[in-house]
């Protein structure tokens, strides 16, 4: 029947397959230039709008720009009696033209609301470019994490999933447009100032812009060094939501075994860390500004001194004003910079995900149509490995003819699990072919061909909603009747009833506000209600009482009829009836037979059935060397 393979390979994950490991520890360098131009692509649907906010921000800073210069003459024009600010009676005494003055101070206050309502007009528009992008970006990943292979998901811890699809997608939608606005404003103001500085007083100027090399220098060098702990700080921030998640979804597990100590130094462990990448970035982030302060008041001394030189106060009071704006945007880099690392290591994140390797698509002609499906299945030298190098399944070959009964028992890690993974194309084989009433099943659409299987997991999942809504979750046009019909074939419909709101009770996350056996009930009726062609139950009866046990095995007797059916159990007492039992031992096929047959042998499954009366542990190695002696 079958030549198995080893049984070493990693644990079994959440679907059968390689355990889950924890997030990144560490982080690379970023790739600044491929990570700016994925993020732009993203946003290129939005360019029309980037470019009008643009021209509102040029706009904005030529207000800005205009007002000091405007300053400046109103300041010299009182010292001109000319000017006509000033002018002196024939009394000698010098009055003030407070037309004039109020004429010049509106325009003046004019250009500063104008300045500030284009600043809030560019704000508003980047919000909303923001926003549609994060919601652009998600829907991305949600079709991506659709399309990725069982064995991601094997890799990668769910906090760690988590993190990306919405911590770093938030810290980008949120902080593009302190990006944009004050790239594109500071942009706009250093070069505005530079050209004033230079059309008021080239001398000043010069003054003005010897401080310039050593801020540049400064930026760059913190900039440089921060980068690391911001890549450091979201790697980790993914292992801290890891933690938590893994912690409260098994919070009773935890205290159980008195793991609170054990969790909470592993929290703190990975929160110290965390700690630490983030007080170094901010304290890197931190010298910046002090820093510039200092060197923006060099600036002011040198402006000062010439200045008086001068002799020209409208010129000195513009220049301190051109000064100040003139730092403005190099005192932001080091905001703006801290930012921008921010959003690349998010970036980094994100594109991470969206280009790892997924599914192999099906065939443009690939079978669509599951109506004629009768359930033979075939495995021709089947190979399969979770682990490079790591073979778990090697060579098998199984037939079963539509409507048998396959059971499948075997230790913990025999591969059982991962056989009917591999019908459910979780995973795709490494060699050989599994046929499905002789057609390959990479030839069949993988949602048609799983529309026409029926699983009940060990691990019971139902989602937040109504139980009838968790039952027709199975087929979506499936009528209430037919619910009802699916809870009462598989013993659910009494329970159901004492509810408060019987099939309309709303089940909270996870299915906890129901027992155990409950949840395993309901998954048995959402599998029913599907009307599969092909049946596989894994451990379907592994949480429920022996009373239940019995009135659900009676139901999947009454299921399995007509049906090609897989049975995963551990209770091997629930398969006596299955037309074929295979055993399976460090991914080989040892035993194949029906129950009675399997008895007689006095093998393996002999062994492991008396086991779970006589208490006797068919695996100690004594017993081992008896097994392999006796095969």
């Amino acid at each position: 029947m079958s030549n198995g393979g080893q049984s070493k390979g990693p644990r079994p994950g959440p679907g059968g397959g390689g355990g889950r490991r924890g997030s990144m520890a560490g982080g690379k360098p970023l790739n600044f230039k491929k990570s700016v131009s994925r993020i732009l692509k993203d946003f290129k649907p939005l360019y029309g709008v980037f470019i009008f906010v643009i021209i509102i921000l040029i706009a904005s800073a030529v207000f800005s720009v205009i007002n000091p210069i405007l300053l400046g003459d109103f300041t010299n024009a009182f010292r001109d009696p000319s000017s006509g600010f000033v002018f002196i009676e024939s009394s000698g005494i010098n009055r003030v033209n407070w037309s004039l003055v109020l004429t010049r101070f509106i325009i003046m206050a004019a250009l500063f609301f104008g300045a500030a309502f284009l600043s809030w007009l560019a704000e508003f528009l980047v919000v909303k470019v923001s926003a549609d992008y994060a919601y652009n970006i998600r829907k991305k990943i949600k079709l991506k994490l659709d399309k990725m292979p069982l064995s991601y998901f094997d890799k990668h811890t769910y906090g760690e999933i988590l993190s990306r699809g919405t911590n770093d997608v938030d810290n980008i939608s949120r902080n593009m447009s302190t990006i944009i606005n004050q790239t594109i404003l500071g942009i706009s103001i250093f070069v505005g100032v530079l050209i004033a500085m230079f059309v008021t007083s080239w001398k000043l100027a010069l003054v003005a812009i010897a401080i310039l090399p050593l801020t540049v220098i400064l930026t760059i060098t913190i900039a440089k060094h921060s980068q690391k702990e911001f890549m450091k700080y979201r790697l980790q921030l993914g292992e801290l939501n890891s933690i938590i998640e893994e912690n409260y979804a098994g919070f009773k597990i935890v205290k159980l075994f008195n793991k609170e100590e054990e969790t909470i130094k592993r929290f703190n462990e990975v929160s110290e860390k965390m700690m630490w990448s983030d007080r170094k970035s901010q304290w890197l982030s931190g010298f910046i500004f002090p820093s510039m302060r200092f060197i923006n008041n060099l600036g002011f001394i040198g402006v000062s001194v010439v200045g008086g030189l001068i002799q020209n106060l409208g010129n000195m009071i513009s220049f301190f004003i051109f000064l100040q704006m003139f730092q403005q945007p190099f005192q932001q880099i080091g905001q703006i910079a801290n930012v921008i690392q921010s959003v690349l290591a998010s970036g980094e994140r994100i594109y991470e995900l969206l280009d790892d390797e997924e599914m192999s698509p099906d065939p443009i002609d690939a079978i669509s149509d599951v109506t004629n499906v009768k359930g033979e299945i075939d495995f021709n030298n089947v190979y399969f490995s979770y682990v490079k190098d790591k073979p778990l399944i090697q060579n098998f070959n199984l037939k079963v003819n539509q409507g048998d009964s396959i059971a499948i028992v075997g230790p913990t890690g025999a591969g059982k699990t991962t056989i009917v993974n591999l019908i459910m194309r979780f995973y795709e084989v490494d060699a050989g072919e599994i046929l499905l009433d002789g057609v390959d099943l990479r030839d069949y659409k993988r949602q048609t061909l799983r529309s026409s299987i029926g699983m009940v997991l060990q691990d019971t999942w139902l989602f937040s909603g109504s139980i009838k809504e968790n039952i027709r979750y199975g087929r979506n046009d499936a009528t209430d009747q037919e619910i009802i019909e699916a809870a009462k074939q598989a013993h659910a419909d009494h329970f159901i009833q004492t509810l408060p709101e019987g099939y309309d009770f709303i089940l909270n996350e996870d299915g906890t506000n129901i027992s155990q056996g409950q949840r395993q009930l309901l998954t048995i009726a959402r599998a029913i209600v599907s009307q599969p062609k092909i049946l596989i139950l894994d451990e379907a009866t592994s949480s429920v009482d022996t009373r239940t046990e019995l009135a659900i095995q009676d139901a999947m007797n009454r299921l399995m009829k007509g049906r090609t059916s897989f049975i995963i159990a551990h209770r091997l007492s629930t398969i006596k009836k299955a037309k074929l039992i295979i055993v399976m031992q460090r991914g080989e096929i040892v035993e194949v037979g029906n129950h009675e047959e399997l008895l007689e042998r006095d093998g393996f499954y002999a062994d492991l059935y008396n086991a779970q009366f006589s208490g006797r542990n068919p695996l100690a190695p004594q017993e081992i060397e008896n097994d392999n002696n006796k095969l």
